[in-house]
């Protein structure tokens, strides 16, 4: 792996874990045994190492969206639920929860791409339940992206919660959300 690949890895990881402002480039040179100098090779800023991070992650959702083209709705949502469930495994808060609690001491090129990033996991999930009613694998749905908009703020406190909770549990949470879309 690059060496730039590794600090937004670890990056994002800290980000995840600590929150925006509870990390440096410090604790990354000493995870990674590099110098802080070559962190700001890469990334001149700390702030241009969170657009990295965050782009990584619209990219993921991309990506995601762009391997579920065949599968019914239920299998893409379960994947999206998949991605919040890897982040309560590893202890982790998802990306726009960690961000969204440090928004107002944010640079601004931040919290625009961190709305970028929201509109394209809310386009996709408003998308996915959009064929999920087309197909009639989804009912009860009178609005596509504002129940995209309630499920991912669900996803989000799951992800916040997921430290206190058995994964057992938020997974037949889970489950039975999907259920309830099913009838």
């Amino acid at each position: 792996m690059k060496t730039k690949d590794k600090i937004i890895e670890t990056g994002n990881k800290l980000l995840s874990e600590k929150g925006y402002n509870a990390f440096s480039y410090a604790d990354i040179a000493k995870t990674i045994s590099i110098k802080t100098s070559s962190i700001h090779y890469h990334f001149p800023s700390k702030a241009d190492l969170c657009l990295a991070i965050i782009e990584t992650h619209r990219q993921r959702i991309l990506k995601l969206k762009n391997s579920q083209m065949e599968l019914s709705a239920e299998e893409k949502l379960r994947g999206l639920f998949g991605y919040y469930l890897f982040l309560i495994d590893r202890q982790q808060i998802c990306l726009t929860g960690t961000l969204a609690s440090d928004y107002n001491s944010l640079d601004e090129n931040i919290t625009e791409k961190l709305k970028e990033f929201n509109k394209t996991i809310l386009s996709h999930t408003a998308d996915l339940l959009q064929t999920g009613v087309e197909r009639k694998e989804f009912h009860g749905i009178e609005n596509c992206r504002m129940k995209a908009m309630e499920i991912l703020s669900m996803l989000v406190g799951l992800a916040q919660i997921g430290r206190l909770y058995p994964k057992d549990e938020i997974q037949l949470l889970l489950d039975q959300y999907i259920n309830n879309l099913k009838q």
